[in-house]
């Protein structure tokens, strides 16, 4: 298996320091994530679309889905993001740029009639609480936005002698 790694940006399992009479260690934890992500249109059932770390190459995904989830894999298809950056709004009122973990998008078609549905996270009721929160959010953000702007209008020490 071939590793490229990115010092301090993929997490790493540590283990303590081994000593006599310990026991033999069991677990297998996978040094590699992957975010299952729905695609925008409608594709065939059996297309799955996965985020996966920049040094993860298509035979170890292969591998991965096999060993853990029992999948069989026909195709994979690897597209290279690279570093994405974006802005963010900090709470001191301004932005600030923040840069994201190269990744790739793997495009993997199932073998042996697989079929993959995307699950419902949300039903109707949490959806409206999602929204009701973002309205809140924005109305905070507008608050404050128009509190500042009040403050910066006013004048406070006034001179008269000009």
């Amino acid at each position: 298996m071939r590793r490229i790694r990115l010092p301090r940006k993929l997490p790493s399992v540590q283990f303590p320091i081994h000593y006599e009479g310990a026991p033999a260690r069991r677990l297998f934890f996978p040094e590699w994530y992957i975010t299952c992500v729905k695609p925008k249109y409608d594709m065939p059932k059996n297309y799955v679309r996965f985020h996966i770390p920049a040094d993860m190459t298509r035979y170890d995904l292969k591998e991965y889905l096999k060993k853990i989830y029992d999948l069989p894999v026909s195709s994979i298809k690897l597209g290279v993001v690279g570093h994405m950056k974006y802005k963010s709004y900090n709470m001191m009122g301004g932005y600030e740029w923040k840069f994201m973990d190269p990744y790739k998008i793997a495009h993997v078609m199932l073998g042996d009639g697989q079929s993959f549905h995307f699950p419902t996270l949300f039903n109707d009721e949490s959806l409206t609480q999602i929204q009701e929160l973002e309205k809140f959010e924005n109305e905070q953000k507008d608050k404050k936005l128009n509190f500042e702007e009040e403050a910066h209008s006013k004048q406070y020490l006034t001179n008269n002698w000009f």
